[in-house]
Formats: structure tokens, C-alpha cells, sequence
């Protein structure tokens, strides 16, 4: 029952991961097309685009948060294995059971926090005093959409680590 459960968990994660994935590599893409518009309106034509940096800003913000489950998931995300390195065996398992706990504990923030902060923000209809004037709602509430995968892949990685090894 619980092998089952775990299965369909793990398949639901991948799948959303890499709808994420898949998001945030246009997102990139849009990025990289702004920022060579916007230096090529500044540097020939003198006049930049007044929301270039804005929108960069955001981009950068949901790339981040809409990869980081699936950089998780891959151990792609950058290390220090000067302690990693020298242990091996069960203090390797307990270590790597400790990093993943205090992922788990981060994630687990970020998604309380951020959809408190999110709906507080909708709610009282608070805007970024810029060109655009985007709803502040609208840019934070990737840190708990993207942090809800990094946790349950925390469960995954958890569980692989203690469980079936």
C-alpha cells in the first residue's frame, strides 16, 4: 500500500517537474530575447526598454523557484562534498538523511510562508511601484508553487535513502 502510494507520488512529481522544467526553459528563452532586444535598443537606439528590467527580475525569480525540485531531484544543485567525500557507508546515508531533513524543513517554509505571504498580498491588493505596476501577489506566488515539488521530493529522496536501500 504505502509502495504504491510512493510510486504514484513520485510519478506525479516527475510529470509536474517537468511541466516546471519545461516552463521555466521558456522562461529562459524569453529572458535571453528581452535582455539582447533591450541592449540593442540601448546601446543603438538609445532607448532601452522601461520594463525590460522589471520582467527580467521576475523571470529570474520563477526560473529559479520552478527548477529547483528537478535540480533537487537530479543532484544538480551545487555542493561541498569535502565532508561527503571523506565518509562513506551508513555515515554517508545519516548525512545525506540530515541534508535532506533540512531541505525538507526549508521547503516546508517557504510553502507555509509563502502562500500566507502570497494570499496577504492578494488580499490587500499590493503592487510593485514600477512601470508595469505588477501585482506583488502575482511575483511571489511561485516560491510556494516551486517549493511544493522541492518538499515532496524531499519525502522521495527520504524515503529511497532509509527505506529501500
Amino acid at each position: 500500500m504505502i509502495n504504491r502510494f510512493f510510486g504514484a507520488l513520485e510519478s506525479l512529481v516527475t510529470g509536474f517537474n517537468k511541466i516546471l522544467v519545461l516552463i521555466a526553459s521558456l522562461m529562459m528563452a524569453g529572458l535571453m530575447m528581452i535582455v539582447c532586444v533591450d541592449l540593442t535598443l540601448r546601446y543603438f537606439f538609445n532607448s532601452p526598454l522601461l520594463w525590460g528590467t522589471e520582467v527580467t527580475e521576475i523571470l529570474l525569480l520563477y526560473i529559479t523557484f520552478l527548477g529547483m525540485a528537478w535540480v533537487f531531484r537530479e543532484n544538480g544543485h551545487v555542493v561541498i562534498d569535502v565532508f561527503t567525500g571523506q565518509i562513506s557507508g551508513r555515515k554517508k546515508k545519516v548525512f545525506n538523511g540530515i541534508s535532506y531533513f533540512l531541505v525538507g524543513i526549508v521547503a516546508a517554509v517557504l510553502i507555509y510562508y509563502g502562500f500566507y505571504t502570497t494570499l496577504d498580498h492578494f488580499r490587500r491588493g499590493v503592487f510593485n511601484p514600477t512601470v508595469i505596476e505588477t501585482p506583488i501577489a502575482l511575483i511571489i506566488i511561485v516560491i510556494p508553487i516551486g517549493s511544493l515539488p522541492l518538499f515532496l521530493e524531499v519525502l522521495i529522496k527520504i524515503r529511497k535513502l532509509f527505506i529501500t536501500q
